[in-house]
Formats: structure tokens, C-alpha cells, sequence
């Protein structure tokens, strides 16, 4: 696939997914009008647009099971096609974890040169592949988490509470927008 052609597809995929949530915010607040602002039913926009940059995020991840490294090209499966990095041409390097109960999740983003981007489901051997590649070949711009991940450079002590905080704040706020904004859209 050529990288306009993902970049297209790319970006229909996400506009769509933008247009559920704005209609899932907007929409239940309109059908029912100001009862909907003093009603339980008002946390669900907010819940909508709390997650929905969660679904905007795994729109471009591919799973541990989904992709595979033939030399420096990744080639991965993602809702919204496949996509192509050139380990060997990195532009851009981030990632982050997520505490579950049981283990946490690891997300390597890479971006090469060319535009091409994916965002990784790793485990350890994912870890290895992206650090040797940042080693051998450097990047533009490695992130301080994605240089304590990759094993690049000593971790923090409180950086990681501070992200996983810093996360949960997002989360919150969006959570509290999003019922703002459909009350407030209720009493119109």
C-alpha cells in the first residue's frame, strides 16, 4: 500500500470514529431536551468522550499478534489497514505503559521520515527490536518515557506515578466536559 493511500485511509477512519463520538455527546441530550441535564443518563456523554480517545488510540495500534519485523520493516495490522515503519529511518519514538491487574501493557509509537506512523502492542522481544533500531540508527526524537521503556536510560522514581496520574486527570476532565457540554446543550 502506498503512504498516500494509508494516509487517506487514515484519515477517513478517524473522522469517522470523531463523528460517532460528537453524535454519541450530542445527540441524547437533543432527542430528549433540558430532563436529560438532571438525569443519571448524562454521565454516558461524558463516559463517550472520556474513552473515546481510547478508541482513537487503538484505531492506529496494532496488536503483539499483528505485526512482524522482516529486517528494519515493520509491517502491522491496525483497524484501519496495514501500515509500514522503517525501523532504519526512525523520526519519532514514544510510548507508554498501562497498569491492568493482570500485567501491564506496554505501547511503543514509531514514526519514520517518510510520515509513516503505528503505534505498537509490545512485550519484550517488541522492546529489544525497537531499542537495537534506535541504537543502530538513532532517531529524531525519543520521549523520556520511551527511552526508560526501551531500557535506554535509567527510569525515574516517581516519573511513572506521575504519568500514570497525569492520565487519570485527562481522563477526568474529559469525563466532566463531556457532561458539561451535554447539559449544556440539553438546556438549549
Amino acid at each position: 500500500m502506498s503512504t498516500s493511500t494509508g494516509v487517506v485511509r487514515r484519515r477517513g477512519s478517524l473522522a469517522v470514529v470523531w463523528a460517532v463520538l460528537l453524535v454519541a455527546v450530542v445527540a441524547p441530550p437533543l432527542a430528549v431536551g433540558p430532563a436529560f441535564a438532571h438525569s443519571a443518563a448524562l454521565l454516558l456523554p461524558g463516559l463517550v468522550a472520556a474513552m473515546g480517545p481510547a478508541v482513537l488510540l487503538r484505531s492506529g495500534t496494532a496488536r503483539r499478534k499483528s505485526w512482524r519485523a522482516d529486517g528494519t520493516l515493520v509491517r502491522a495490522r491496525t483497524w484501519t489497514g496495514v501500515r509500514e515503519v522503517d525501523l532504519a529511518a526512525l523520526a519519532i519514538v514514544r510510548g507508554w505503559v498501562l497498569p491492568r491487574r493482570s500485567g501491564p501493557l506496554t505501547y511503543v509509537s514509531v514514526a519514520d521520515r517518510s510520515g509513516r506512523r503505528v503505534i505498537l502492542d509490545v512485550d519484550d522481544r517488541g522492546l529489544k527490536l525497537v531499542a537495537d533500531a534506535v541504537r543502530h540508527h538513532g532517531a529524531d526524537y525519543l520521549s523520556s518515557w520511551a527511552l526508560t521503556i526501551l531500557g535506554l536510560a535509567p527510569a525515574h522514581r516517581f516519573a511513572s506515578v506521575g504519568r500514570q496520574l497525569g492520565l487519570g486527570f485527562i481522563a477526568l476532565g474529559l469525563l466532566l466536559i463531556g457532561m458539561l457540554l451535554a447539559a449544556a446543550i440539553a438546556q438549549c
